[in-house]
């Protein structure tokens, strides 16, 4: 199987039932021969975000900004996934027109807003999935993921509670119809 090339969007199918991963979309931010990483979209974290910062950087961040569960692979600290360069703050393009950065100077230029309709500036992750090298592209092979071009609309869509749901739809199938077999668990 051929390595994609981050970033894209990958899909959990019908038939991945580990808990950490049923109908998820993973933004992936790399892949390559070694193995892969990327943030789960569309699950939250218990947590409100602005329990996990220091009381100086609530400030910076609007109340209602939802902290999202990145994925089992446990994090010492947030990271602040978006779409848009962001001049003067120390952050990395990991993939083209994907950035991310761990300064919390890049907290009240994407966070201080409250969330509205349309695209978000970013998504605030607690945690990541990985894979090992070859692991994701076994997993992949024995149909418990899909992978979607990278879509900035769905990747940072304001609303996540249908965006596994939409992101099938963008591939044309219909995820009842990938059933079958006892299921895979990661």
């Amino acid at each position: 199987m051929e390595t994609l090339s981050a970033p894209y969007l990958l899909l959990a199918t019908p038939t991945l039932l580990d808990p950490n991963f049923v109908q998820s979309v993973v933004l992936m931010g790399h892949h390559d021969t070694e193995g892969a990483m990327g943030w789960i979209v569309n699950r939250l974290h218990e947590k409100p975000v602005r329990d996990l910062l220091a009381p100086d950087q609530q400030r910076g961040v609007h109340a209602q900004t939802p902290l999202h569960l990145g994925g089992p692979v446990p994090a010492d600290a947030l990271l602040a996934v978006f779409h848009r360069a962001i001049d003067a703050v120390e952050s990395a393009e990991i993939a083209p027109g994907l950035f991310v950065s761990r300064s919390a100077q890049v907290l009240p230029l994407l966070f201080s807003g409250a969330p509205g309709p349309g695209l978000v500036p970013g998504r605030l992750v607690l945690g990541y999935a990985g894979w090992n090298a070859g692991q994701l592209e076994r997993e992949m092979e024995a149909g418990a993921w899909l992978a979607l071009p990278y879509d900035e609309d769905l990747a940072f869509a304001a609303r996540i509670d249908d965006l596994w749901r939409r992101s099938f739809e963008r591939l044309g199938l219909n995820p009842a119809l990938l059933t079958g077999g006892s299921g895979r668990t990661h």
